[in-house]
């Protein structure tokens, strides 16, 4: 037995000491304490290491005695919470029949949702898109500056319009009080003075090539044909006889040339079809007149109204500032209206052939193919000096596509979809624009004065002769009257073009005397916006119900 143990020493002398000695069943067991030197057989885990469960218990251990040591922390959180919770939207839900001050409570939780988080988010993209244009281009964008005066201007024509819609008013009205206040006004003036005529210029005739090239696609040949020549007279009469009336009484008591009397004619001889259509669609939907096909009538003639009032200005333009000589400018004028109409044709006839019929997103391509063909048309004719070419180019750019697109088979519904979308963005800066530059307390009275004596008599004698130019068509006298009234309205045309010619004058360092002219000729393009949009549009509405005829609910086309 002693020989046995003096063996076992003998043994474990010659090896490391990694523990005592334990002895079970005759065989010595080392007690390890270092637990990488030897593993389990599942050659898993060390020996001697904790199991799975021990760990979880320990983990669980050390999170509860962390909480224990912070008490005060865990009670901010939960008080934090409990702050916060009455700000969210999932802890709050409206009752069936909600009072105003419940909406109010509700549309102010978080997160942001309805009208508030809509309102939140342009405020945000607004902020965003300034801060961007400050780093960009400096004091342009800072108060002041002009890129500044511009947004603070189309924010404002956006809002008027939305007030004076809410009022039953043609929305374009409030965009030009907008900009007249923001020009005349005191303390808020300088945002008017701070605009630069050349930016507004361009933003105007961008505007234009709008317009123009709405009309160009609207002038449909074969509807036009099955019309008649009833479109014809109301389209051209009326606006010839308003025309060469306001020549010769401006020329009589302005004093104007004759070359700017007649431009001045044209300008507001035109009629509004941003005041005309929305009145006669509404009315036709509500059933009165379709049957005579008065609404059909009157929107047909009003885009061939305006072509004729734009294309007689763009003529007396490019006569009132030719130069050269007598042989030179009685030739410019015709040439002037062949380059445009050679440019229409030609870039028109390209519109169709591209995009070709694969192409995908084709109504897209075409709609910016051919704004910015007509853009080119517009600005181009001026690099060129053929400035009135400009939107009898655009016109009959459109014109030749849409002629081409209806017999080719290759329409597109949204391109003028896109258009409408384009113009509705556009319109609120047309009218504000035209606006600021009404001073009103530098307008000469003179001119206000004598001019709505032109106003009244000119428009008395294009109502009696909206009355007279459709006798003979079928429609009751009732019918005829609601014509004349209808065709009274103005606005689109003499914001678009109505500061042309001043535009010119000063862009080209001209006297002191035509820069009074343009002068006149823009206040009374304001003038009769002001006095003509809202009279015709109420007049619209109030007379359509009473003197046209309207569809039976049990007639069959209403039912159809």
């Amino acid at each position: 037995m002693a020989s046995e143990t003096k063996y076992k020493e003998v043994k474990f002398l010659s090896e490391p000491d990694v523990g005592g000695v334990e002895e079970s069943d005759g065989y010595a067991t080392p007690e390890f304490n270092n637990r990488s030197a030897a593993y389990s057989e599942a050659a898993t885990l060390p020996i001697g290491s904790p199991s799975v469960e021990e760990k979880l218990q320990e983990w669980e251990r050390d999170r509860t005695s962390e909480e224990k040591r912070l008490p005060a922390r865990g009670g901010e959180v939960g008080r934090c919470e409990g702050c916060c919770s009455c700000l969210l939207r999932a802890n709050h839900k409206l009752p069936e029949h909600p009072t105003t001050a419940q909406h109010l409570k509700y549309s102010l939780t978080c997160p942001p949702h309805g009208k508030v988080g809509d309102t939140l988010l342009w405020v945000v993209m607004v902020l965003t898109a300034w801060g961007c244009l400050v780093c960009i281009t400096g004091r342009q964008a800072l108060p002041g500056g002009n890129l500044f005066s511009l947004a603070v201007l189309y924010v404002a024509a956006v809002l008027a319009a939305r007030l004076a819609s809410a009022v039953a008013m043609p929305p374009l009205l409030g965009s030009l009080l907008a900009g007249i206040l923001f020009k005349s006004v005191p303390g808020i003036n300088n945002v008017g003075h701070s605009v630069d005529v050349y930016w507004s210029a361009v933003i105007r005739n961008l505007v234009l090539v709008i317009i123009l090239l709405r009309a160009g696609l609207g002038l449909d040949p074969e509807a036009l044909r099955k019309l008649s020549c009833v479109v014809l007279r109301l389209a051209l009469l009326p606006c010839m006889v308003e025309a060469v009336a306001t020549a010769l009484m401006t020329k009589l008591l302005l004093g104007l040339p004759w070359l700017w009397s007649f431009m001045l004619g044209f300008i507001v001889a035109a009629v509004s079809p941003a005041v005309v259509v929305p009145g006669l669609l509404r009315l036709g939907e509500e059933g009165y007149g379709v049957e005579a096909g008065i609404p059909t009538l009157v929107i047909a003639a009003a885009s061939l109204d305006d072509v004729l009032a734009i294309t007689g200005f763009s003529v007396m333009l490019g006569l009132t500032f030719a130069e050269g000589s007598l042989g030179w400018t009685l030739a410019k004028g015709p040439l002037e209206v062949v380059a445009g109409l050679v440019y229409g044709a030609v870039f028109g006839a390209l519109c169709w052939l591209l995009p070709h019929r694969e192409s995908k997103d084709r109504p897209a391509y075409k709609f910016m193919l051919l704004f910015c063909l007509g853009t080119l048309g517009m600005f181009g004719s001026y690099k060129v000096g053929l400035k009135s070419s400009g939107p009898i180019a655009v016109l009959s750019l459109a014109f030749v596509t849409g002629l081409g697109w209806r017999r080719g088979g290759s329409w597109d519904a949204e391109v003028t979809v896109y258009y409408r979308v384009l113009w509705e963005v556009f319109q609120p800066a047309l009218f504000v624009l035209i606006g600021v530059e009404i001073d009103v307390g530098s307008i000469d009275t003179g001119t206000i004065g004598w001019g709505l004596l032109v106003l009244v008599v000119c428009l008395s004698l294009r109502v009696a002769t909206s009355f007279l130019v459709v006798a003979g068509a079928g429609f009751s006298l009732l019918e005829r009257f609601f014509i004349a009234i209808a065709w009274l309205p103005k606005a689109t045309v003499q914001a678009a073009i109505g500061s042309q010619a001043l535009d010119y004058v000063r862009q080209n360092d001209g006297t002191a005397e035509d820069i009074f002219r343009g002068e006149q000729v823009v206040t009374l393009a304001v003038m009769v916006i002001l006095v003509t949009a809202p009279i015709g549009a109420a007049a619209i509405k109030l007379t359509g119900p009473k003197f046209l005829a309207r569809r039976r609910p049990s007639d069959p086309l209403t039912q159809a």
